[in-house]
Parts: C-alpha cells; structure tokens; sequence
C-alpha cells in the first residue's frame, strides 16, 4: 500500500551508470506483483498451470548480469505485527502444491492449476517458492527478510552493500533508504527512481519528519491516518509543531489514538536494531542440472539446457569483471 496520498514523489529517469557500483536489492513481492498484472482470473488453454513469472524472472537476472550488476533477491518474511498477517493455511497450501508440481514437473496438471486459478493469495505464494529456487539455481543471492523485504533492502543500502532498492513502494525511503528504483530499462540503460534528499527538498522535512507524516496521512502500519491530513497539511504542521507528538497535541489528539499512531510510527525505526550478520550477497555459480530441471517445464528441454548454459557464461563473464575491478581496490 505504502503510503496515502503521496502522489509528489520526485521520481526522475536517469542513467543506469547511477547504480552500477553495486549490488541492487529487489523487494521480489512488490516486483513481481506488479510485473505480473497479466494474470487473469480465467484459466489458460488447457488448464497449464500460471507461469508467467518465470520469463519475468529470467529476464531481470539476465539483464543484470550482463550488465555486471547483482541482483539480490529478497523476500518477506514474517510481517510487522501492526499489518495483516498472511493467512497460514493458504501458505501451507501453496507449498504444499508447489512440492507437488516440483515432483511431477507436469505444467498441465489440472488439479494444481485450477487451485492456482482459483485463488490469487495462493497463486502469489506458489509463485514466490518457485522463483526463489530459480534465483538460487540460478546462483543469485536469495535472501530471506527477517520482517518485510524493503525493510531489509533499506538497511542493505544503508550499510553499503546495494546501490538501490527496486520497490514502488516509498516505505524503502523512510525505513532509511537512500535511493529507490521504481523502473529499471536496461535495454535503454535506463533507471526511474527517487532518492532521499530530494524527498526531504520538496516537503523540507527531515526523514524523522518524513516518517511522522505518513504516520498523520496513513501508511501500512496506521492505513486511516488523522482525518483531514494529507501530505501539504500534515508537512505544514510538522513544519510549525517540529515532530508527531507535537502535531498530535496541537490537534486535540490524546490517549489510546495518540499512542497507537506514536506506536505506529516507531515501526520505521525497526532497521536500526536489525543485522546484517551472515548475509551473504556473493553471486554463486549455477548449478546446471538443477537449473535445466526446473526449467523444463517452461521452457522445454532445448531451451532450458541451453538458458543453463547461457547463465554460465554470464557468471565467468561477470567473474572476470570482478576480478578486474577488484585489482584496482
């Protein structure tokens, strides 16, 4: 959802060459939920089961690495505890129809496509499992949040180990983020991003007050906000009262609803008590076999032999540009 109202971002087109000194953090949810909008209710001919994320997924690696750049694959993990948890049941399910699928490698079986069809959330969580393992055979890093993924690409930016987060969703910013790729062209060599400070320049709030005002315009973790608070208003009375606490007094607003909204608002704060021990950010080399398995049922088995092959010689092609560079460190 991010957050309400926020329609000033300043996202700018720029050069790719902004984040090429890197490894970039893709939110793979957010991505690929907004990628794979071509999903439609209806069932596909013949019952195949959905997916379309594979090309989507294929695509961005390749791309990447050929333009010597990382990838980072991060995935949610267990929600903060203000957002709607993930119904369990359904998350069992689609495991559950996803070890099926791994064990018939049959794309046509109908009783794991009409499942799929029938329900998006399961749809969603098949898709994540199966792209998880792809980027993992693949030999890219994939990394498991320990709270939501563009919480954990905030603080992988923030410490230096990516150049940027791929996300639409602006909470990558306020969870301290400095720049964020809602769009990456690598055919044109192309990003469309925002970034921190120039947030910070249109409202001229700092990012303490960045946070108070999603807080006052509703944003994932407070969704209805101070009634008749949007963006202008709310930096106007960050900009006259100083923080949230103040604003909230300012307004008449005391008790229960003042301390969930300050409680709310201490969620973006989570990033500095998390760690980044242990997370490994190094491309691995493709494990062939596995990769030609998974993709056969997708691509046939001409094409996955010959994809597994092709990321092979991406990754000793990137080797050698890694190496090269780090000469010169």
């Amino acid at each position: 959802m991010g957050v309400k109202g926020w329609n000033f971002i300043p996202w700018r087109w720029v050069e790719l060459d902004e984040i090429i000194q890197g490894p970039i953090a893709i939110d793979v949810p957010n991505y690929l939920t907004r990628r794979l909008t071509v999903f439609r209710s209806q069932r596909i001919q013949n019952g195949r089961i959905p997916l379309q994320h594979v090309s989507v997924i294929l695509s961005i690696i390749k791309s990447a690495l050929a333009h010597k750049i990382t990838p980072l694959f991060l995935f949610d993990g267990p929600p903060e505890s203000l957002k709607r948890k993930p119904n369990p049941s359904l998350l069992i399910e689609a495991q559950n129809l996803y070890k099926e699928f791994r064990k018939t490698n049959d794309a046509f079986d109908d009783s794991i496509s009409e499942r799929l069809y029938n329900s998006p959330a399961i749809r969603m969580y098949f898709v994540m499992e199966h792209t998880k393992d792809i980027a993992s055979y693949c030999g890219i890093p994939v990394i498991r949040s320990p709270s939501e993924a563009e919480l954990f690409g905030a603080l992988l930016c923030k410490q230096k180990l990516a150049t940027t987060v791929v996300s639409n969703d602006v909470d990558a910013l306020l969870f301290g983020s400095h720049h964020v790729t809602k769009q990456l062209q690598f055919s044109k060599e192309m990003i469309h991003r925002t970034t921190i400070s120039d947030l910070k320049d249109v409202l001229n709030l700092n990012l303490s007050q960045l946070r108070d005002l999603a807080i006052l315009c509703g944003c994932d973790f407070y969704p209805s906000g101070l009634k008749g608070i949007g963006p202008r208003k709310g930096a106007a009375l960050l900009n006259r009262h100083g923080n949230l606490s103040n604003v909230l007094d300012s307004q008449g607003i005391y008790g229960v609803e003042k301390e969930d909204m300050i409680r709310a608002r201490e969620v973006f704060d989570e990033a500095s008590y998390l760690s980044i021990h242990g997370v490994n950010t190094s491309l691995r080399p493709p494990l062939v076999s596995k990769l030609e398995n998974i993709l056969h049922p997708v691509l046939g088995s001409d094409r996955a032999n010959t994809w597994a092959y092709e990321m092979v010689s991406l990754w000793k092609r990137f080797r050698v540009k890694q190496a090269t560079l780090d000469k010169w460190i």
